[in-house]
């Protein structure tokens, strides 16, 4: 039987950090493709997914199995501070990933 993937996600110019809030299993996962532009941290939803997804297998790696049934994101950090439309960026990029709850803990 697996656990309910938690994670905690941190965001940064090109480069994401999972940390599962479980194991404490860090994932800190640099961009193939830009997802940052000069004007917005996170400019470019599906480069953004990718990143997010390629953090969440480093994190899979090892023998604690999780399960992708409610799993939750808790967005902790940012580089920059996100306006509305920016949320909506990474939530929805989140939610590609396969989170079901997307949580923000910063303002």
């Amino acid at each position: 039987m697996g656990r309910p993937l938690d994670l905690d996600v941190a965001i940064y110019r090109d480069r994401v950090q999972l940390t599962d809030r479980k194991t404490r299993r860090l994932a800190d996962q640099r961009a193939n493709y830009r997802f940052s532009s000069d004007e917005s941290v996170v400019s470019d939803v599906r480069y953004l997914e990718d990143t997010i997804v390629r953090a969440i297998r480093q994190i899979a790696v090892g023998d604690d199995l999780f399960i992708l049934q409610d799993p939750v994101a808790h967005v902790v950090g940012c580089e920059t501070a996100l306006d509305k439309e920016e949320r909506a960026v990474v939530e929805t990029a989140l939610r590609q990933s396969g989170m079901t709850s997307v949580v923000f803990e910063i303002d």
